[in-house]
């Protein structure tokens, strides 16, 4: 008996540790999700998250995508968020709620789905991650800063299941197979990165191509979670063919000739330069053994998200969250493999750590929110505005009008179009291209007609100038019409980004709450 208690007690001292680490992991993730939504509110809802909500609500009110409102990106970009807009409305309670919480969500779901990947596979590691899970957590919900609720990363975040399935094929374990169900459900989850962005292919595509290496045969490239995701990409493009022609017809023509063509290296640069330090880092993270297959999945589809960064080069930072946040998460995959070889981190490693994930965030820190004091000021002065803009950046006009209750008047976003037309209508002139240039100042002065008769019917209370468009505003207030339209307007309020124009005569319309409007409700939408 005596015997048989010694070798009873170690155990259940075992299985009380593991329990009491079980319950400081979940404690913490709940912390996590706790202060999320307080550290959220330094960005609020971002302008693309806040411009999307925007036309979700118009397609519920009957307003149709590419034809009445023109949207740049494929429609699943819409229906990635309409769930929750729809269900916001259906409960009267401001969208931006609901996104959030619906982002969260996601994530949640995600990470969860990942480790129980990670779980069956029964990597060495295993204990290790789990520990870690509250900081994996963080990078999806904490460190995106100003690119939280983008389609990035949500698309991330349903990537990491397929990349766990990934490394588990090319751990060359035949213990154990993934089960069928489970690999397409990771190969639906996946497909969502390329459903939202076709660019990233290829962080599905290189990560396979290793595992198709490491087997020394191509046959895990025609694995079930490709096929699955392969189906769901084919079956996205025929609707968006089918259910709107329009944007392959009249809205990429004009994305590839203005949009598409404008490019901004020296930020691009900055992004790959902070990449290379957690990249480096990882490299220099030394264990005494080769890298496991999760790190090098992982570390392969960061790398893999720099080409559509680089070959976007817009250098906004939510376009490099896929490769900074993958490569983060390798570096956290690595420094387990250490303490399951039973090698700690120093606490000069710990502090070297914290500052490589420290400098990482730098592009996800900055807020292009509105001052609590600037909407304050329009809501004083008027009600449920409407809404028009003389600016190319979507962040002039959301989630400002969001913030103020406004009713957006106008089909686009911004007058990225027309500004990019002018740009590039200026730069062929120069360059000898007569042809390209009249096509392109066609386009410039159809914008403009249309955009004035939208003004003129609208007459919208409220007209916010981009003060640092120092090209398009110009451009645009040398046509004697526009100059003379914003004679009805006097100057309202402004800050470092928006100079505000209220309609004579518009000084705090009350309009009533209890009506119907045609874009859905935004209330309390200021709070974000």
């Amino acid at each position: 008996m005596a015997v048989s208690h010694d070798l009873v007690a170690p155990r259940r001292q075992l299985l009380a540790m593991r329990h009491r680490q079980a319950a400081m992991v979940l404690l913490w993730c709940f912390v996590i999700l706790a202060v999320a939504p307080f550290w959220q509110t330094r960005w609020g809802v971002i302008p693309d998250t806040s411009w999307i909500i925007t036309v979700c609500e118009r397609i519920l009110g009957g307003d149709r995508l590419y034809v009445d409102l023109i949207e740049t990106n494929p429609p699943f970009t819409v229906w990635l968020y309409l769930p929750a807009v729809y269900l916001a409305n259906v409960l009267g309670i401001a969208p931006e709620y609901l996104v959030h919480g619906y982002s969260y969500a996601v994530c949640v779901f995600a990470l969860r789905f990942a480790g129980f990947v990670a779980h069956r596979a029964r990597f060495a590691e295993n204990s290790e991650l789990y520990t870690l899970l509250p900081v994996f957590l963080a990078l999806l919900v904490l460190f995106p800063g100003n690119s939280f609720s983008e389609r990035e990363n949500l698309g991330v975040a349903l990537l990491l299941p397929l990349l766990v399935l990934m490394a588990w094929r090319a751990s060359g374990d035949r213990s154990s197979e993934p089960d069928w169900r489970l690999a397409a459900l990771a190969g639906l989850s996946g497909s969502v990165v390329v459903l939202v962005k076709p660019y990233y292919a290829v962080m599905i595509l290189a990560p396979a191509l290793y595992v198709a290496w490491r087997e020394r045969s191509i046959r895990p490239l025609f694995a079930i979670e490709y096929w699955l995701a392969g189906i769901a990409c084919l079956t996205y493009l025929i609707a968006t063919l089918w259910l709107y022609p329009e944007f392959m017809r009249d809205i990429y023509p004009k994305l590839a000739g203005t949009y598409m063509r404008h490019k901004q290296y020296a930020p691009v640069f900055f992004i790959v330069g902070i990449y290379l330090i957690p990249f480096i880092t990882l490299l220099l993270l030394r264990t005494g053994r080769a890298l496991s297959p999760l790190v090098v999945v992982l570390a392969i589809a960061s790398v893999a998200g720099l080409v559509p960064l680089i070959y976007q080069a817009k250098g906004w930072s939510y376009h490099a969250y896929p490769a900074i946040v993958l490569v983060l998460a390798a570096m956290l995959c690595r420094v387990t493999e250490r303490s399951s070889a039973g090698t700690q981190l120093t606490i000069v490693q710990k502090i070297l750590l914290a500052a490589v994930l420290a400098v990482s965030w730098l592009p996800f820190r900055y807020t292009q929110k509105p001052e609590p004091d600037f909407v304050a000021s329009i809501r004083a002065a008027v009600d449920h505005p409407t809404i028009g803009l003389i600016g190319s950046g979507i962040e002039s006009g959301h989630p400002l009008t969001r913030m103020i209750e406004g009713r957006w008047i106008s089909v686009h976003c911004s007058d990225w179009l027309g500004s990019f037309a002018a740009a590039f209508a200026q730069k062929e002139r120069v360059q000898g291209n007569t042809i390209d240039a009249a096509r392109l100042e066609a386009l410039e002065r159809g914008f403009l007609d249309s955009k004035l008769r939208e003004l003129e019917t609208a007459k919208p209370d409220l007209i916010l100038i981009q003060k640092s468009d120092t090209f398009w505003v110009p451009h645009v207030m040398k046509r004697s019409d526009f100059a003379n339209f914003m004679k009805g307007y006097r100057p309202l309020a402004e800050d470092q980004i928006i100079r505000v124009y209220l309609r004579n005569g518009s000084e705090k319309i009350t309009r009533p709450t209890s009506a119907p409007r045609p874009f859905g409700r935004a209330r309390d939408a200021a709070a974000l």
